[in-house]
């Protein structure tokens, strides 16, 4: 398996290994072809992004003789919001400790500056703005701030995928929103969606993240045995009927997008949660090689290789070579 590259662009696969050895240079030349494409230039910021977790202070001294400063600027903030990310860990609040906090605060919030140059310098990029998302949920910006962040992404590119993803997480119960406000980011972004768009994955996204958040109440309450209960009777036909809608809208008239994988991955994982959906699940995962994310959907219930693994054996599905 290999964990946490969902995509399907060799080369930025060679850019992320030439980047992780110190080969910087790697990281600037794939960012300067995505110009004209919000789609690519956002994947590619976030995974140069985490390639280059350790190396800001490196990336910054690249300023100087920059062909594409915004490229650059750009880089470097979202590589200080990974780093920020990393020492907080992806854990509840109360698994923090104090000086990781006040470590994370003061990182992420070095992270502001360049991300406004570079939207400064490319004022129609809006990439700089969906990484200002992650920027606002750890530094705990107010709703009407995070609203104002969001209006600045969706006037320049409605349907970015991961600005999407961001948003549902930026609006959601564990990160101080509501499951009302997820679901109904979920399906505007369903109807948003143009015909054979991943984008509307968003919906099985926030049905995992609801599951994922009742599972945890359930069994701190009573039992794993309440929870089993739940999930069995939450697949109800109106349930079932609005996701394979949405599932359908992208897969009819399907076209080439760099986010495919990870609609894939989401769809199956949903529909994996119920055997009447098998065969729905089995499509969708049949797709993805053995490319799979770190987090959702299968990193959140334990190590993604071995819960993505465990499907593809229920499922009656080869493990990937």
């Amino acid at each position: 398996m290999v964990v946490g590259r969902t995509w399907t662009d060799a080369a930025l696969d060679t850019g992320v290994e030439l980047v992780s050895q110190g080969h910087l240079q790697a990281g600037i030349a794939l960012l300067s072809e995505t110009h004209d494409d919000p789609e690519l230039r956002s994947l590619r910021t976030e995974a140069l992004g985490d390639a280059a977790i350790g190396r800001s202070r490196e990336i910054m001294e690249l300023l100087d003789e920059a062909d594409h400063p915004a490229d650059v600027l750009l880089w470097l903030g979202r590589t200080i919001i990974n780093e920020a990310w990393a020492i907080r860990g992806g854990g509840y609040a109360s698994t923090v400790g104090s000086d990781r906090f006040k470590m994370f605060f003061a990182t992420l919030s070095t992270a502001h500056e360049p991300l406004m140059e570079a939207a400064r310098l490319r004022p129609d990029d809006a990439v700089p703005w969906e990484s200002m998302i992650w920027y606002g949920l750890g530094m705990q910006l107010d709703r009407s701030e995070e609203d104002a962040i969001w209006a600045e992404i969706t006037s320049r590119c409605d349907t970015l995928f991961s600005a999407h993803w961001a948003r549902l997480q930026a609006v959601s119960a564990k990160w101080g929103g509501s499951h009302e406000d997820m679901f109904a980011h979920a399906r505007s972004a369903v109807a948003l969606a143009p015909p054979g768009d991943p984008l509307t994955a968003m919906l099985a996204l926030a049905h995992l993240e609801y599951l994922l958040a009742e599972e945890t109440r359930l069994v701190q309450e009573s039992t794993l045995m309440a929870y089993m209960k739940f999930s069995m009777a939450y697949f109800s036909e109106t349930v079932l009927s609005e996701l394979k809608e949405a599932e359908s809208r992208w897969t009819t008239g399907k076209r080439s997008h760099v986010r495919d994988v990870d609609a894939h991955h989401l769809f199956g994982a949903i529909f994996f949660q119920t055997r009447d959906t098998y065969d729905l699940a089995a499509r969708h995962l049949s797709q993805v090689g053995n490319r799979v994310g770190e987090a959702a959907p299968w990193g959140y219930r334990g190590d993604p290789a071995e819960e993505f693994g465990k499907a593809l054996q229920k499922l009656k599905l080869p493990l990937p070579r």
